[in-house]
């Protein structure tokens, strides 16, 4: 059974088989960072990255393989910088 919890994760992908032995997949993703933090838990931050890829694949000799994949950015911004806490 799955649950509440891992439903948005399982939302993130989307595979296509187009044949036997090829597919497709588009996969959907976020990047948060921040740089120099060092001290622990860190309140949520804006996103630095929001886009997707769009995936093919081919089956070779009973192996899934990546045949391409191209990236796609919707959003891109700088990465926030903190001080080390140990810093004043």
């Amino acid at each position: 059974m799955v649950t509440e919890a891992l439903d948005p994760v399982d939302r993130n992908i989307l595979v296509t088989l187009t044949s036997v032995a090829t597919a497709t997949a588009t996969t959907y993703f976020t990047t948060y960072r921040v740089d120099g933090h060092t001290d622990g838990f860190m309140p949520p931050r804006a996103p630095t990255q929001v886009g997707h890829y769009e995936d093919a694949f081919l089956k070779v000799d009973g192996l899934w393989l990546l045949r391409s994949r191209s990236s796609f950015l919707a959003f891109a911004g700088p990465s926030e910088r903190l001080e080390p806490a140990d810093k004043p």
